[in-house]
C-alpha cells in the first residue's frame, strides 16, 4: 500500500530521473513528461494495491518503458488509421461498384441453377435454414439437401470465379 507521504517522496526523488529515462523512449521532452505523469497518476490510482518490494527506480523505469511503448503503439495505430482512411475511401467506392456488379452476377448465376438446387441454396443462404429444416420443408432427405447444396456451390463457384479475390 502506498500512502501520500511515500508517494510524494517517490515523486520528488525520482521525477527528474524518470523524465530523463522517458526521453530515451519518446525522443521528446513533452511526450516524456506526459508519460511520466501518466505513470505517476496510475501509481496513485492503484496505491491501495501496489506494493513495491524491490528497487523503486526499477519499478518506475519499467512502468515508464511499458507506458511509453504503449503510447507509441497507440500513436502508430492512430497514424496508420488516419493514413489509411483516405485510401479506404477510394477503395470503398471501388468495392461498392464491384459489390453491385457481383450482386447482379449472382442473381444471373442463380437463374442458371436447376430449380431444386436453387431452392435449396436460397433456403440455406437467404432464409438461413439448417439442412434438416430444408429437408423437412421440401420433403426430401438431408442427404439430398447436402448434394443439392454441393452442386449449387460448385456451379456458383464456376460462374463467379472472377469475383473470388474479393473474399480471400
Amino acid at each position: 500500500m502506498l500512502d501520500l507521504r511515500t508517494f510524494e517522496r517517490l515523486f520528488k526523488e525520482h521525477h527528474p530521473h524518470c523524465i530523463a529515462f522517458a526521453v530515451h523512449y519518446t525522443g521528446d521532452p513533452y511526450d516524456a513528461e506526459e508519460v511520466v505523469q501518466l505513470v505517476f497518476a496510475q501509481l496513485w490510482e492503484k496505491r491501495a494495491t501496489i506494493e513495491i518490494t524491490g528497487s523503486e527506480r526499477s519499478y518506475l523505469f519499467t512502468a515508464i518503458r511499458n507506458t511509453a511503448i504503449s503510447q507509441w503503439r497507440k500513436q502508430s495505430v492512430r497514424s496508420e488509421k488516419e493514413t489509411s482512411f483516405g485510401q479506404m475511401q477510394e477503395v470503398e467506392v471501388h468495392f461498392s461498384l464491384q459489390a453491385k456488379e457481383l450482386e447482379k452476377r449472382l442473381e444471373q448465376a442463380l437463374v442458371k441453377l436447376p430449380e431444386r438446387c436453387r431452392e435449396v441454396f436460397l433456403l440455406s443462404r437467404r432464409q438461413q435454414l439448417k439442412y434438416a429444416e430444408i429437408a423437412a420443408v421440401m420433403d426430401i432427405s438431408v442427404k439430398t439437401v447436402e448434394n443439392q447444396m454441393g452442386k449449387a456451390l460448385k456451379i456458383l463457384h464456376q460462374e463467379l470465379k472472377e469475383y473470388l479475390h474479393l473474399f480471400l
